[in-house]
């Protein structure tokens, strides 16, 4: 449904990009604040690009998720009229607060404190720091700000979600990070981007504080019928990797010298998408001739802790694909579905983020619960802290760490 849901909202985008690509909604000075003369193309550099082999995990296989897992902390959301959380898209931690992007009237934003407690749910209208047409957000750790992107502006907040004031962008995108001095922008392609005279088909854009555009990457005109809801950029402690739907590289983006690396390449050659799928004639026409194909792609997601980081294969006729892989070793565990001693660790869905050397994952409260009480993995006090959920409470976010294998 997921799928489908922002299917929807992905040609609601595109349609505003072009309404407002007609009516050359930027004007000559944001043009001009581009300094467009100056912006430089970064290539991807591949002298340290590691190629990963997926291709003996392209079948329906189980594999022992239980046995990878070194340890689990819980966290569960406090549960008021004010607070209940929709399905959740992406999790990010700050040093005293937790933001959840969720499918709270399409998209919402959502603040607890570091301990669950409810801070701020984000009010949706059109008014001064309210979220409309809102896309994605990042916290800035350098300057202790929230930063919302809703189309054409990023908001400014403060860490508890007060508003500051606004800024408004001189061209479209969808999903942006905070980078030392300035920002990192990720578009799905000419996005009403017509006025970057050349550029507008890279997309990955790389600016100063106010906007001028300072270099760009990824060549990849748009293409293809589905796109994830997750993220294309993925930041956690200035290590930031980005991915493009259906393309099988991921790049990571140095900081500390503005340089582009191709760092991991997945091969799965042996069912992968023919390309010429990717240019059926319509959304429709895309899923059916993939839900009866054996064929695997990639949209891009991707986490990392810096030990681990895990890729996700779709394969609409068979099932998704979830691979995790030791950094350190190589070794890759994987498979379409997770197993797991039942009352040792609690059913936990696809990770939603990162926090250092932890997946963030999601479990929504049910009366197997209670067989948690003997797990040898969950500790005292964590076991308390689910002990009277019910399953209409709102979700818990389970922080977990992976063993080396």
């Amino acid at each position: 449904m997921q799928k489908y849901l922002f299917f929807i909202l992905l040609l609601f985008f595109f349609a505003c990009g072009k309404k407002t690509e007609r009516n050359s909604r930027f004007s000559e000075e944001q043009k001009a604040s581009l300094h467009l003369d100056s912006t430089t193309v970064l290539k991807a550099e591949t002298d340290s690009t590691v190629t990963i082999d997926l291709n003996p995990f392209l079948k329906r296989q189980h594999f022992d998720f239980g046995s990878l897992v070194r340890e689990i902390k819980l966290l569960p959301l406090e549960t008021t009229d004010e607070s209940l959380v929709d399905d959740i898209y992406k999790v990010v931690v700050s040093d005293s607060n937790i933001y959840i992007l969720d499918q709270f009237k399409g998209r919402g934003l959502i603040i607890f404190n570091r301990d669950g407690k409810f801070v701020k749910r984000m009010p949706v209208g059109a008014g001064p720091g309210e979220l409309n047409r809102f896309y994605d957000f990042a916290y800035d750790t350098e300057n202790n700000e929230l930063i919302v992107y809703q189309h054409s502006f990023l908001m400014f907040f403060t860490p508890e979600g007060k508003y500051i004031r606004q800024e408004r962008l001189p061209f479209g995108f969808f999903n942006f990070t905070v980078i030392p001095g300035g920002y990192l922008f990720k578009t799905l392609g000419s996005q009403g981007n017509s006025h970057l005279n050349g550029f507008e088909d890279y997309s990955l854009f790389v600016t100063d504080k106010e906007f001028k555009l300072e270099s760009v990457g990824m060549y990849y005109p748009p293409k293809g019928k589905i796109l994830t809801y997750y993220d294309y950029i993925y930041n956690n402690n200035r290590t930031i990797h980005i991915t493009q739907a259906y393309s099988d590289t991921i790049c990571e983006y140095i900081t500390e010298t503005g340089q582009l690396k191709a760092r991991y390449v997945l091969d799965y050659r042996k069912k992968k998408l023919p390309e010429r799928y990717l240019h059926l004639n319509s959304f429709d026409d895309f899923d059916k001739t993939i839900r009866q194909n054996d064929y695997y792609f990639y949209i891009g997601k991707y986490l990392d802790t810096g030990t681990h980081h895990i890729f996700a294969l779709e394969n609409y006729s068979i099932a998704g694909t979830v691979i995790y892989r030791d950094k350190h070793s190589g070794n890759l565990k994987g498979g379409t579905d997770a197993d797991y001693i039942t009352g040792e660790i609690p059913p936990i869905m696809y990770p939603r983020g990162v926090s250092g050397t932890y997946f963030i994952s999601i479990h929504w409260p049910e009366k197997q619960d209670s067989l948690l009480s003997n797990s040898s993995i969950i500790s005292g006090e964590d076991k308390l802290k689910i002990k009277d959920l019910r399953e209409d409470d709102n979700p818990v976010l389970v922080f977990f760490q992976l063993k080396d294998f």
